[in-house]
């Protein structure tokens, strides 16, 4: 029975219902159903991406929503979940495009070679015989675990889903935000109970109980590591962004309430600074980059593009904001990589794309998204400045099936993808000019930090003898593309690497290797951090970089 004074809240296709008291947002009251909403910008309403569709009781729209929606969808009653507030019995529609689904997740990186030589050992009064251990790397978008054999030295289970967080902001800042205003535990609850599930999940496939678990060690971002620890990250979202902690951290697996055996212990990785953490150490040990002659150029890309230069005699790094585009996040059609989204595209005469799952496309993903920018620059229907050339002003040789789809919408150029009845939502799946602009900001400010570090390594592009690409963007985006569009400098494509989740890996080498451990906290301690906040050169080669490579 509903408490009284609370309003019904019914959601489609599903048609569940929950009560709750005035005011609470549709954003909330959708969580209460356990639907997830996009929500690109942690729910501040400056995104777009969590439309509703009100089917009684329509409030009038918010400002934010006149500036995000247009006339035709606030007409029809359209509504962002974010901003509208329950205030009667309301009844929303959730479409397609605006619920998280289950993203794809690399879980796999290099194959390291070490000596096994775990950190733990069998407790004398071990019933079981197991020696296991779990790995983490802890990323903003996704939670990755590995579960292994200690005695062994072999994998024996995989785990992997979306950071529970998300809903509360897709990047450190908005969770950052969140933590300062007093959600920390909130944050790291659902990190604890995510991580808990995951290892009850892995122990399940090999027939163990959580007990036969000595040891966790987790890899990740800074802000990510503070919020697993229960540290305040707001430090890291105030100038000079320093890290309450760098240092590496050995505790009681019970003080953080990982489920493991009772004498069980956490060990969380160093981090290099307050913006590259453990996750880039992981990269760099993974890859080998502190012990290979040469310079190696190696990028790891999300909302953030932590950026490693060097060898064995020295290592810099570096990070930039570049943006949530890239994650398919403040793209007009854009979604992360899951079912349905539009990975690959190809021009050729006409257009031929690639949609994850082999469904009918629901949007775009950020790889999708750089294909699709890359393979207009090469037709001439962007211009290196990024504009996108009108009907008019297009190339005369320009086969008819491309011309067909540029087009005009709501005031602004835009190239579409596939048209309505192609599409799962029923609309066109379009590349606005607003979303090229979106990419030049991202792969500008990658590409000034790739040059930033390059001068202060004293290297130009010519001397990289490999560029290493990590994380999920790095293993499902072409190597042409991103040098098309000048993400990374214009090399020779057999020097660019394909590492996968070499964060992952890393964080699997600790585990089952103390001579790891220790090399891994000599890196985080020995690699040189370039703060480019504020730095007048960055902001000099950001505006440049903005440019796309002429062809």
């Amino acid at each position: 029975m509903p408490a009284l004074n609370t309003l019904k809240v019914t959601f489609l296709p599903e048609n569940t219902h929950v009560h709750v008291l005035p005011v609470t947002t549709v954003l909330e009251a959708a969580g209460r159903a356990d639907i997830v909403i996009e929500t690109p910008c942690g729910g501040k309403g400056t995104c777009g991406q969590c439309k509703v569709l009100l089917t009684r009781n329509v409030p009038k729209p918010t400002a934010a929503e006149r500036d995000l929606l247009s006339a035709e969808e606030i007409s029809k009653g359209v509504r962002l979940a974010c901003q509208t507030q329950i205030t009667a019995d309301m009844t929303f529609e959730v479409p397609a495009a605006s619920r998280f689904l289950g993203q794809k997740i690399l879980a796999h990186g290099l194959e390291a070679v070490y000596k096994l030589q775990p950190a733990v050992s069998l407790d004398p009064a071990d019933s079981v015989g197991r020696l296991y251990g779990a790995a983490f790397d802890i990323g903003t978008t996704s939670v990755v675990g590995a579960l292994f054999d200690l005695t062994r030295g072999e994998q024996v289970a995989l785990a992997a889903q979306p950071n529970p967080q998300i809903p509360l902001g897709d990047d450190v800042i908005a969770r950052i935000k969140h933590a300062s205003d007093g959600g920390l535990q909130q944050l790291q609850t659902l990190l604890v109970d995510s991580v808990n599930q995951m290892i009850e999940e892995m122990c399940a496939q090999t027939g163990a109980g959580t007990e036969s678990v000595y040891e966790v060690v987790f890899d990740g971002n800074t802000t990510m590591n503070h919020i697993l620890l229960g540290i305040d990250p707001t430090s890291l979202a105030q100038a000079p962004y320093n890290a309450v902690l760098l240092d590496s951290k050995l505790l009681p697996a019970s003080e953080l309430g990982i489920r493991i055996r009772p004498s069980g212990r956490v060990y969380a990785m160093a981090n290099i600074a307050g913006y590259v953490g453990g996750d880039t150490v992981g990269v760099i040990l993974a890859a080998g980059m502190h012990e290979q002659e040469g310079v190696r150029l190696a990028l790891d890309v999300g909302t953030n593009g932590e950026i490693v230069l060097g060898g064995r005699d020295r290592l810099v790094a570096c990070s930039t904001a570049a943006g949530p585009a890239f994650e398919g996040a403040r793209i007009t059609h854009g979604m992360r990589a899951a079912k349905g989204a539009i990975e690959k595209v190809i021009i050729d005469g006409d257009l031929r794309m690639n949609v994850i799952g082999s469904h009918s496309p629901r949007g775009i993903c950020g790889t999708g998204v750089i294909d699709a920018v890359a393979a207009l620059l090469d037709a001439g229907i962007v211009e290196p400045t990024g504009r996108m050339l009108p009907q008019s002003e297009l190339p005369q040789d320009l086969p008819e099936a491309l011309k067909k789809r540029v087009v005009e919408r709501h005031g602004q150029v835009c190239f579409e993808l596939a048209d309505a009845e192609q599409t799962a939502t029923g609309e066109p799946i379009c590349l606005t000019q607003r979303d090229v602009r979106e990419v030049q900001l991202g792969k500008g400010a990658i590409a000034a930090g790739i040059n930033i570090i390059l001068q202060e390594y004293g290297a130009a592009a010519e001397d990289l003898d490999r560029v290493l690409l990590a994380g999920a963007f790095g293993n499902f985006v072409r190597a042409r593309s991103v040098v098309r569009i000048g993400l990374l400098p214009s090399v020779p494509l057999s020097k660019v690497e394909f590492i996968g989740n070499a964060a992952s890996t890393g964080a699997k080498m600790v585990l089952a290797a103390k001579t790891c451990r220790e090399t891994a906290e000599s890196i985080a301690k020995h690699t040189e951090y370039i703060e480019l906040a504020g730095r007048a050169d960055f902001q000099m080669q950001f505006v440049d970089a903005m440019m796309f490579p002429e062809s």
